[in-house]
């Protein structure tokens, strides 16, 4: 048998089976692939009537759809247009794992999104998984980006979609992924901007559960990691001789150990405080041990959710407005900024762009700068009154 380029494919209905008659007709596929493999299959429930399939049935255009996207994926020269989104979504996963790296928790997050537009219904039983990436248009993408924005997802989470959606489609200039637009983060204002005050931050470890839990109150404001790097800190993170913190490494649930936010080893001084509450973790402990264990599974990171748990129920005892884990570290910014510029904040905290450590600038009082303004005017108003012109009454 001549082997093909392409799949070869045709679709027929069936009403038998081995000479008997089938309680339901059924579309049946007659393929040829190129490797010369000559085959049936069943493609479907066949729907004959007018008027929408019922459940589980396929018209004869739903059918030959589906040949065809089957003809499309088996083809040795298929265009990429003509592959399911499956096909395309397995690919682009594969190329985030091994071409580019990625950690394992925005793996996670991109497997989420693309099983969730794998899943969108499109004929009868099929899903967008099984749908021809030629067979979408712009309006279906801009579909699934319109429920995103009624339902106030975060720009986070609209930009990891259009980096899916585009991993999937590409960015050829007949892409419909291209209409898919960046969404603008908005930068939290100050009056969302949340945190406690230094005299909170000492009634919440009053009222810490534990030393351990103490400790990390103390290190999230006085140094500002995330949740994830206090979860992958280790002993030789903390240089007490020198006085410095070192974030490096990154623990996530879903990722595992993977490097921090951004890959970017930084170094945040050494309070006093931080330095008296991790030096007894760190005592007699190697340098590869973390210092914020499992209580339950020692050389294990520390359980984000428990955490997360009994930091809300020491603020409650300690009668403090209930606040995000992650706003300790808005914390720490808001009293870093006093002190330094606002570069040196951003090496500290890890930030990629300027105008995110930017936003902790209202917290910068300078005393100076009334008495500087006032010190203006007044020379202004010396200048005016020697500058006026007695007007002359008319006669």
């Amino acid at each position: 048998m001549q082997a093909h380029a392409r799949a070869q494919v045709s679709v027929t209905l069936s009403t038998t089976y081995k000479g008997k008659p089938r309680p339901v007709p059924v579309w049946v596929m007659r393929y040829r692939l190129p490797s010369g493999k000559d085959s049936k299959k069943v493609i479907g429930l066949a729907w004959k009537k007018k008027g929408r399939p019922a459940h589980g049935f396929l018209t004869e255009a739903d059918a030959l759809l589906e040949a065809q996207a089957f003809a499309a994926e088996h083809s040795a020269d298929a265009p990429d247009a003509r592959r399911r989104l499956r096909a395309s979504l397995d690919s682009f996963l594969s190329y985030c794992t091994q071409e580019k790296g990625l950690r394992g928790s925005t793996l996670h997050e991109y497997r989420k999104i693309g099983e969730r537009l794998a899943a969108r219904p499109w004929r009868g039983e099929l899903t967008w998984a099984d749908r021809a990436l030629d067979t979408f248009t712009e309006a279906d993408l801009l579909a699934v980006r319109g429920e995103l924005a009624d339902a106030k997802r975060s720009a986070d989470t609209v930009n990891h979609y259009r980096r899916v959606v585009r991993g999937i489609f590409g960015t050829l200039p007949s892409s419909p992924a291209l209409a898919w637009t960046w969404m603008g983060q908005k930068v939290e204002s100050e009056g969302k901007l949340q945190f406690y005050t230094p005299e909170q931050v000492r009634r919440l470890i009053a009222e810490a559960y534990s030393p351990l839990d103490a400790a990390l109150y103390t290190l999230a404001t006085e140094a500002g990691p995330r949740l994830s790097e206090i979860r992958g800190m280790k002993v030789a993170n903390v240089d007490f001789e020198v006085g410095v913190l070192r974030f490096e490494d990154g623990f996530t649930t879903n990722g595992g150990h993977a490097g921090n936010k951004g890959r970017r080893v930084r170094s945040v001084p050494m309070t006093a405080n931080v330095r008296a509450a991790l030096w007894p973790l760190c005592q007699n402990k190697t340098g590869d041990t973390l210092i914020f264990e499992h209580d339950a599974r020692p050389g294990e990171p520390i359980c984000g959710t428990g955490v997360y748990r009994r930091f809300l129920s020491a603020a409650k005892r300690a009668g403090l407005p209930r606040l995000r884990l992650h706003d300790l570290r808005h914390t720490f910014g808001t009293q870093a900024i006093r002190a330094f510029k606002v570069h040196e904040v951003q090496r500290m905290m890890g930030h990629r762009h300027i105008t995110t450590t930017e936003r902790y600038l209202h917290y910068s009082p300078d005393p100076d700068a009334a008495a500087k303004l006032s010190a203006l005017w007044a020379g202004a108003e010396v200048e005016q009154a020697q500058n006026v012109v007695a007007l002359r009454r008319s006669a």
